[in-house]
């Protein structure tokens, strides 16, 4: 589903504030997978994200992705694959307020060749599926916190995307709303998505559904294993 090979990223390069973020990563994620890259901040595990989600690509090194280079294609092409297999949740939610709920689930396929009304019909069908129908006309600022998470991760579905891919998405959330996103997770890897987190956060990695741990620090690998 997700592979790297010897990937490594770097900032700034031949300047003297240049920084390797990410340096010879090789990594393996299956499809159906509940995996976590855990470490540190400063640990690179947001930049592998970002590699890994077509959102920048590798200084060196190659990422497949459905059996597919992505690291060398035209920007046009990326952004294609970005939009037709990936969904975004980031620490931050990045909703944007004066919008409603609805427009801000939909906002990922805009422009798109799906007429208006499909479109709206299927962001309310995601936003029924995660208990937030009787919201989706109110405007974000107005929403508590886990109804905000419910709304990043229900426009991070709007595109029903193969891999979800999540950036410390418990940074910000007290126990029960990091639960609750955790349970949501988990039914759409259950209904065959594949799901990537990057966190340091051991609520979410001690998961017993986690199958699949890649522990980073300094840019690099330090271990990695399947629990079952």
């Amino acid at each position: 589903m997700i592979k790297t090979e010897n990937i490594t990223k770097d900032f700034n390069k031949g300047m003297r504030d240049e920084v390797t973020a990410v340096k010879d990563v090789s990594i393996e994620i299956n499809k159906g997978d509940f995996a976590v890259l855990k470490g540190p901040s400063g640990s690179g595990k947001t930049t592998l994200l970002s590699l890994i989600g077509c959102m920048s690509r590798p200084t060196s090194g190659r990422v497949l992705v459905e059996n597919r280079d992505v690291s060398r294609l035209p920007e046009r092409f990326m952004t294609k694959v970005r939009r037709n297999t990936f969904g975004f949740i980031f620490q931050q939610f990045h909703l944007i307020k004066g919008l409603t709920v609805s427009d801000n689930v939909m906002l990922p396929l805009y422009p798109t060749d799906i007429t208006p009304s499909e479109l709206r019909k299927r962001a309310e069908d995601i936003l029924n599926t995660l208990g937030m129908s009787d919201r989706k006309k109110f405007q974000v600022q107005k929403l508590s916190g886990g109804e905000q998470q419910r709304t990043a991760i229900a426009r991070a579905l709007i595109n029903n995307p193969a891999i979800i891919l999540a950036d410390e998405p418990t940074a910000h959330l007290d126990t029960h709303l990091s639960e609750e996103f955790l349970s949501i997770m988990r039914n759409l890897q259950q209904q065959g998505k594949t799901i990537v987190i990057a966190t340091h956060d051991p609520l979410v990695y001690e998961k017993e559904y986690v199958n699949l741990y890649i522990e980073m620090r300094d840019g690099m690998v330090r271990g990695a294993g399947r629990k079952h």
